[in-house]
């Protein structure tokens, strides 16, 4: 009530409309959504919706998913997988952890860790609360939209962005460049679109090593001295980042209601290091290992040191490429929209850890031999097959439907990767069982090696039925009738097994279906102003897991056996939201909010072990509260001014297997969300305009039970002031761009490591910091 009449106060104080020049009224662009597998106004859609349109991507120059993420109420992100490459998982309205968030290009689902370059992007959709019945698993707590542009089929067209930056704490700069052509081959029929780009990111990271560690003491704190600086060697450019790829399609037009479009998309990332501050390893803190004797409190979990101490030069990084092959067929007929969408999709994530520290503190240290340099890679590759066909009707009348069919495929290794070469210790044999005594006999010195393969195959068929009561009043009633059949075999070898021989897994197969429903009332109090009211489900699958080893000290709970570990059911909510959609000022503002009330049982736990291994449990229930809200102003043909809040608490009601305890708060879940832009335009001559942009995103605190469940590590909050001012010429426009100008260091996340945090030693992902740039782009 409060918002409404403040809102009703600043009508009065604008007055009910600005015209132009020209006597044209100021208004807000019309934001075309396509969350409901229609085009519609995103004002007349009963959802909680962020959008971002191409001219605002350009102007906040957004290149990836961080740019973006960080300016959704509501919406959070954090590491909760190994490495990096596939680590991060996105939760919205509380409801975290892997694979509660849908992320999709266009109509094809991907795995939310994935960040696509935004080039070539009509839109991005963030959709709050689930999305089950139009979008399937994994959409419990909403879905992220990427909408790419289509061809036109009738102008030639061009663009070229390019841009040059410096980030504090590098001694190189940053580079990226782009580009993307339409060309209409066969007017009005065919057209071919083209576009590419790459982007080189300057490593913010040093890593220093004992250049003569061996012929050092290993069991003092710091086996060579940095604060004489001597015996070290410091290495620049370590978490450098480059990134490159490119799509290309085709847009066939055959007659006037058929469309073809197949179309490849392609990138590659390598990054020579991670973006990982540590604790308690920082030069004049002793390099290496041990950590200081006895009990000792961990410092503040946050970001100092940008310099990463080692006893070697064990070097770490890791690549990421993905290929999505996708062909859409349309066709429009005088009742409605046949769609279908084919779509491929295969990517490898190879990444190498050092895991000298935790090999020497928890193996070799104990049987009285000298740190030994190691690591530990770790392959993820897999394939995935989808396909999808509905119909969207377009009747006359008080009735309109969606219904469809999907299915997809995917097999390979995910989400339990392949330890592949074997990670092995020099010396380790020797040390453990003197000369010629050798653990596995496959490999020398071994550690641990693993191979496991899953399969996992959803078919589906979903509808949503609109039934107009009256002509303010509409009824929505959706469902999806599921199956999922997951499939795992695998093997495991080496000391951390604690059994000398190749240990193979029994296929394990499991298969879950049920029915996903959705109700929803909304009212359109004018043609301006809308309320609704919603219940919907929510699903992520169950799966199976590789059994759990024996060796370091692996121990299970009481009560667990080693058949409980290899697999776990899906877990559920129920959202219950009621939300307003409203314009005002003849539709110069818009005023969106909603509230929420999620409940969530046989949560996926993942039980994280001393020894570095974990399992997944289910067990456990939780509540989310809160609501999200957004303001958009155009107060004059010059000022543009956007607000949004979001508030979430996200609280354990029910102790299930991990050690959280009712009132405890749901892990990686910020509880206050918030963001802010101002965009002023201003004429400075013939054709020529400034435009000045500032923006401010808020992300609250929050915890992490990554590496220590039971003791929950707190992630305070951070904030992130980008500025850009534009000058704009004709089709061209020159760009002077500030990002993270306050120089905030966040803690975005403990890393869970590949291996296992070494004791005392949490490695903290961290944002890169100040970057100032210029950038031009030209469209011709």
């Amino acid at each position: 009530m409060i918002i409404w009449v403040r809102v009703m106060t600043l009508a009065g104080l604008l007055g009910p409309s600005v015209l132009l020049a020209d006597g044209t009224p100021i208004a807000l662009d019309e934001v075309v959504v396509t969350a409901q597998k229609r085009s519609e106004n995103l004002q007349s859609v009963p959802l909680s919706i962020t959008t971002f349109s191409a001219a605002q991507l350009e102007q906040a120059s957004i290149a990836s998913f961080v740019d973006y993420g960080t300016k959704v109420p509501n919406l959070a992100f954090a590491p909760t997988g190994d490495g990096m490459g596939t680590a991060r998982s996105i939760s919205i309205r509380g409801i975290s952890g892997n694979d509660t968030t849908g992320f999709y290009v266009d109509d094809i689902p991907l795995p939310d860790s994935i960040d696509p370059r935004i080039l070539d992007v009509d839109h991005i959709e963030v959709l709050r609360g689930p999305q089950g019945t139009l979008y399937g698993a994994r959409s419990m707590g909403g879905t992220v939209r990427i909408i790419t542009k289509q061809s036109d089929l009738s102008e030639f067209s061009a663009t070229v962005h390019g841009g040059v930056s410096k980030t504090d704490r590098t001694d190189r700069p940053n580079w990226t460049g782009d580009a993307i052509l339409n060309v209409p081959l066969i007017k009005d029929s065919v057209a071919l679109r083209l576009s590419g780009f790459y982007d080189r990111q300057a490593g913010y990271f040093t890593r220093s090593f004992c250049t003569d560690s061996a012929t050092t003491d290993p069991t003092l704190a710091s086996p060579c001295t940095p604060l004489s600086k001597t015996g070290i060697t410091t290495l620049s450019n370590i978490a450098a980042l480059d990134t490159y790829g490119g799509a290309a399609s085709l847009m066939i037009k055959l007659g006037d209601s058929v469309t073809v479009t197949p179309r490849l998309i392609t990138q590659r990332a390598s990054y020579n290091g991670f973006p990982l501050a540590d604790i308690l390893s920082t030069p004049g803190n002793g390099f290496g290992y041990p950590v200081p004797v006895g009990d000792y409190t961990l410092p503040t979990l946050k970001p100092s040191s940008f310099t990463q101490a080692r006893s070697f030069n064990v070097s770490e990084g890791g690549s990421d490429s993905w290929d999505l092959a996708s062909l859409s067929v349309k066709w429009k007929t005088a009742v409605g929209e046949f769609v279908s969408s084919t779509a491929y999709f295969g990517r490898r994530v190879f990444e190498t850890e050092d895991e000298t520290d935790f090999i020497w503190s928890l193996v070799t240290s104990g049987a009285g031999g000298a740190p030994q340099p190691g690591a530990i890679s770790e392959l993820k590759n897999y394939q995935r097959f989808v396909q999808e066909v509905r119909f969207a009707s377009d009747l006359k009348g008080q009735l309109q439907f969606v219904v469809g069919a999907y299915y997809s495929d995917l097999h390979g290794r995910l989400p339990f990767a392949a330890y592949y070469p074997p990670a092995t210790v020099p010396n380790l044999d020797n040390t453990l069982g003197g000369p010629g005594f050798q653990f596995s006999p496959d490999y020398k010195d071994l550690v641990f090696w693993q191979d496991f393969h899953t399969t996992v195959k959803e078919p589906s068929v979903f509808g949503e039925v609109y039934y107009n009561l009256s002509d303010a009043l509409k009824l929505t009633v959706g469902g999806r009738w599921y199956q999922v059949k997951t499939s795992s075999v695998g093997f495991e070898e080496g000391l951390a097994t604690n059994v000398p021989a190749l240990l193979p897994s029994d296929l394990v197969v499991k298969t879950e279906s049920g029915i996903n429903p959705k109700v929803q009332l909304d009212y359109h109090i004018s043609s301006d102003h809308m309320i609704y009211a919603t219940a919907a489900k929510g699903f992520r699958p169950g799966g199976v897991v590789p059994a759990v080893p024996g060796g370091l000290g692996c121990q299970l709970p009481e009560g667990t056996n080693l058949a409980d570990t290899r697999g776990y059911k899906a877990d559920t909510l129920w959202n219950y939201e009621l939300g307003a959609k409203t314009s005002w000022l003849a539709h110069r503002l818009t005023l969106n909010a909603a509230l929420f009330d999620i409940r969530w049982k046989n949560i996926q736990q993942p039980v994280l072990l001393a020894c570095g291994f974990q399992y997944i449990a289910n067990g456990g229930a939780a509540e989310s509260k809160g609501g999200e809200a957004e303001l958009h102003l155009r107060a004059t043909s010059a000022l543009d001014l956007s607000l949004g809040f979001g508030y979430q608490d996200a609280k354990i009601t029910e102790k299930g297997s991990s050690p959280q305890l009712p009132g405890s708060p749901v892990y990686q879940v910020p509880d206050v969300t918030a963001n802010g832009g101002v965009t002023f335009t201003t004429e400075v001559g013939n054709n020529r305009q400034l435009v000045w942009g500032l923006d401010y995103a808020y992300i609250g605190r929050s915890f992490s039970g990554n590496n220590d469940p039971a003791n929950p590590r707190e992630r305070r909050s951070y904030g992130l002031l980008n500025a850009r001012v534009a000058v704009m010429f004709a089709s061209t426009e020159v760009a002077l761009v500030g990002k993270n100008l306050s120089n905030e260091a966040a803690n975005l996340g403990d890393s869970r490591s590949i291996a296992a945090e070494t004791p005392g030693r949490p490695r903290l992902f961290v944002n890169q910091p100040r970057t100032v740039g210029v950038e031009f782009r030209s469209h011709f």
